[in-house]
């Protein structure tokens, strides 16, 4: 056949040749391994058209080299991709990167290692957080813990002082001599009544809907109807009422208006309604359970027999360092023995309200520790007779005033012990500075003749002497270094006994002059002259006892008969006592205990009581105090007539100290007794002022004590 006969020949399509050739390669090439997310794009068939088209005609080495070509472009887009990481999205997306973040996209987990920056930025934020967070905690939990804790309690709780109870003063009987009375004192505060009216008004109409809450708020309203606090507290109505203030006619719910109607200024908050009463009068107002009504208790000292003691116990005086206003023992027994008295106030710890108000007690911070009774070696009894003795020749005497004091011979206790004029320890408002001294022991005097059994007993302890020694005293004065020394007459020859009865100035000069210097004032020493009491009472003196030298005649002379040297009346009670006692000094005791103190010897027995019986002399017929003597006992003492000192020099002329110091019965002595007139005004002799005081107490005392009778009574 010719050629134009044959079929021609069927060019192949270009693009079908393009898609069978991809879809061979496609065929023959194996699944890619490993983790490919992003899959590789197909050429689009307008693409492998036209490049079908272009390569018509091309030999098969042109399209195995564009074969290789296509494939080296692709195994180098996966090795990108698994470079950068695989992709979550089939599509190319474009993220922007993140800050601190090297990585160009975000997986589902994450990348540390390009997230490594970041990750430790927000990890080193939060640690410091915590850290802050930690050391707040630990500064507000354990370092300053304490300090938040207490003020958080200062808001709910307070602590309450417990008052203890002061311990009693009684005397030897275990009568009271001070007690402590519980009273009352009840005070109102208008502004805290106003206060609580007008938020119970406002309660009602801010609660319409709640007619019960209404109904109670009313009940409380009713319950603060001041005729009812008025008559409770026996005072006017119109008193509180016009002290609240109240005002209907405010809007209670304009918390401005309700201040400025609430009372101000002075007795606002504190209006008293009863003061100082006992606890049931208290229980009338209080029980009303009324607002605004405070109840304040305490302890009220009280004396039941003041005056006779008011120096000796001392009074109650405000504590300034006590916040709550507290007393405290401010002279006398009460102030020095203070701590025993006052004992320990207890402290509870209480919960508050909202208003403070207590609503329990919590715990007990310290316990309450009540004071200890102190009993006294006082009798009751005779301190009332001595103070209305002492009272009477103060009185009658004009006298500026006068003291004296009881003491028990065997044991050094004082029985009594008082002063006029003294002042009302419930009222000190009677209270002076003259009259709240406790003389006996406070005020020093020079003695004057109740000096002179020391003088006497320095005598027989120096051997020279004995009791019938005679002394020559006349003409019935004595001249010493310019100073003429006079007895009230010449009383010749005498021996011991008739110097102390007639109380010879001349014969004790003449002793003292005959012995060494410092024999009379070592005796007055040993007797306890010169230096406190063991009652080591508040500002007791100690009085002056000056050893003359050998030289100083006038001195040597002057102290054998009680001038020159300074003395107290317990000085001189103690002295007698131990003469009484035979020469045994018993300390002076205020204070009653079982076990009675030791005595100490001072001077030989026999001798001490040879001297009381010359003092016996003074109360017989002749003495200088007969009107000291006591119907059936024999009454041993010395008086001591001595002129007040003119604090311009020298002495007065016409002002006396009158002394008187006793003990009975004579024959086997169990009470002494010194009684001291200040410059009385009427008699001017101590056997006529302060003579007859010892007599009046002596033998009631000797009565109370059932002491027998050791002489023969008188008959009429």
């Amino acid at each position: 056949m010719s050629d134009n006969n044959k079929k021609p020949t069927r060019k192949p399509n270009s693009a079908t040749n393009t898609a069978k050739k991809s879809t061979a390669k496609n065929a023959n090439k194996k699944s890619a391994s490993g983790k490919v997310i992003k899959p590789l794009r197909r050429a689009s068939t307008a693409k492998s058209t036209a490049a079908g088209k272009a390569r018509n005609g091309k030999t098969a080495a042109g399209d195995k080299a564009s074969k290789t070509n296509r494939s080296n472009k692709l195994m180098s887009r996966l090795k990108k991709n698994e470079t950068q990481g695989a992709y979550t999205s089939v599509k190319n997306r474009r993220r922007k990167k993140a800050i601190f973040s090297k990585a160009s996209g975000a997986s589902s987990r994450g990348g540390f290692e390009y997230d490594k920056n970041r990750f430790r930025t927000i990890w080193g934020i939060a640690l410091v957080i915590l850290a802050l967070l930690i050391g707040r905690a630990y500064y507000l939990q354990v370092a300053n813990a304490q300090f938040y804790q207490d003020k958080g309690n200062e808001l709910i709780t307070s602590v309450r002082t417990q008052k203890s109870y002061r311990g009693m003063i009684t005397d030897r009987n275990q009568l009271p001599l001070a007690v402590s009375a519980p009273l009352a004192t009840v005070t109102f505060s208008p502004h805290d009544y106003a206060r609580e009216y007008y938020e119970l008004k406002r309660i009602k109409i801010v609660n319409p809907d709640s007619p019960n809450l209404q109904a109670r708020m009313q009940k409380r309203l009713d319950n603060m109807d001041l005729t009812r606090l008025a008559a409770a507290a026996n005072i006017p109505v119109t008193e509180l009422q016009n002290a609240t203030a109240i005002d209907d006619n405010i809007d209670v719910t304009d918390e401005e208006a309700v201040k400025g109607a609430l009372p101000s200024g002075t007795g606002s908050h504190y209006l008293p309604l009863l003061n100082k009463v006992t606890p049931e009068i208290a229980q009338s107002v209080s029980a009303l359970d009324f607002p605004g009504v405070y109840e304040k208790n305490f302890f009220q000292r009280y004396y039941p027999q003041p005056q006779p003691n008011s120096q000796l116990l001392g009074f109650m005086g405000q504590n300034a360092n006590d916040p709550d206003g507290g007393y405290e023992g401010r002279a006398g027994i009460e102030r020095q023995y203070e701590k025993a008295l006052a004992g320990a106030d207890g402290k509870v710890l209480i919960l508050k309200d909202a208003k403070q108000n207590s609503l329990k007690e919590i715990k007990q911070l310290e316990p309450e520790v009540a004071g200890q009774n102190v009993a006294m070696t006082i009798d009751s009894r005779l301190q009332y007779l001595l103070y209305k003795e002492l009272e009477k020749v103060g009185r009658v005497q004009e006298a500026l005033w006068s003291t004296g004091m009881i003491v028990d011979v065997q044991t050094g206790e004082v029985l009594a012990l008082s002063t006029w004029p003294s002042f009302n320890s419930n009222n000190l408002n009677e209270m002076t500075g003259e009259n709240q001294r406790n003389r006996a022991l406070i005020d020093v005097f020079e003695p004057g003749s109740v000096m002179k059994p020391f003088t006497v007993a320095a005598a027989l302890d120096s051997g020279k002497y004995t009791t019938n020694s005679l002394i020559d005293t006349n003409p019935g004065s004595i001249r010493v270094k310019g100073y003429t020394i006079r007895d009230h007459e010449n009383l010749g020859s005498i021996n011991m006994a008739t110097l102390l009865q007639k109380s010879s100035n001349v014969a004790a000069t003449k002793i003292a002059l005959s012995l060494p210097p410092d024999a009379i004032t070592k005796m007055q020493k040993q007797f306890g002259f010169g230096k406190k009491t063991s009652l080591q009472f508040l500002g007791e003196g100690s009085g002056l006892v000056i050893t003359p030298k050998e030289k100083e005649t006038a001195r040597r002379a002057t102290v054998s008969y009680g001038y020159g040297l300074e003395v107290t009346v317990a000085q001189v009670a103690q002295a007698y006592s131990a003469l009484a006692a035979g020469g045994v000094i018993h300390p002076l005791t205020l204070i009653k205990t079982d076990k009675v103190q030791p005595g100490q010897r001072i001077m030989a027995h026999d001798q001490a009581m040879s001297i009381v019986q010359m003092l016996e002399t003074v109360t017989a017929e002749g003495g200088t105090a007969v009107a000291a003597g006591i119907d059936g006992y024999r009454v041993a003492g010395k008086t001591g007539t001595s002129r007040r000192i003119n604090p311009e020099g020298g002495y007065y002329e016409d002002q006396y100290r009158n002394v008187f110091a006793g003990m009975a019965p004579a024959s086997n002595p169990k009470l002494v007794g010194v009684i001291l007139v200040e410059d009385p005004r009427g008699l001017h002799y101590a056997g006529l002022t302060a003579g007859p005081v010892f007599h009046n107490v002596m033998k009631e005392a000797l009565r109370l004590y059932n002491v027998p009778l050791d002489k023969p009574l008188q008959t009429k």
